[in-house]
């Protein structure tokens, strides 16, 4: 898919809840694309006991319909004082999480722009199984 068409997707996913004890769900929302092109939403959730990404969250859904295998992924955030929209690149937690769901998808193409995508590989640096020691 296009990278502006799942930008756009996931910002249809934007919608803001601010709990009683300050809280915010759903300000971040985020698309994944499986290898079989399937497509799941997902939204972030933070709790004091256990956060949840807006990427893990779909990638959660992903993992339920049975699917491990990465294409694209995007995650994006709106600015309410300005209203921008952000792309946001995924943080150290969900790029090790898409690692650990299947090897291939280090190859996955992470969406940083309408114009601009990185393959995780390169998001993970020293991700490589480390080689024994001569000890």
């Amino acid at each position: 898919m296009k990278n502006r068409d799942l930008i756009e997707q996931a910002a249809q996913l934007l919608k803001p809840h601010r709990t009683s004890a300050g809280r915010l769900f759903g300000d971040v929302g985020a698309m994944v694309v499986s290898g079989s092109g399937a497509v799941y939403p997902g939204v972030c959730v933070d709790t004091p006991s256990w956060g949840l990404c807006a990427e893990r969250s779909a990638l959660a859904t992903m993992v339920t319909h049975g699917e491990y295998r990465i294409r694209q992924v995007v995650a994006v955030w709106r600015n309410d004082e300005t209203g921008q929209l952000h792309v946001l690149p995924p943080c150290g937690v969900c790029r090790e999480f898409m690692r650990q769901l299947d090897d291939a998808n280090l190859d996955a193409e992470i969406i940083l722009d309408t114009d601009r995508t990185a393959i995780l590989r390169d998001l993970i640096p020293h991700h490589e199984w480390p080689r024994p020691l001569d000890l």
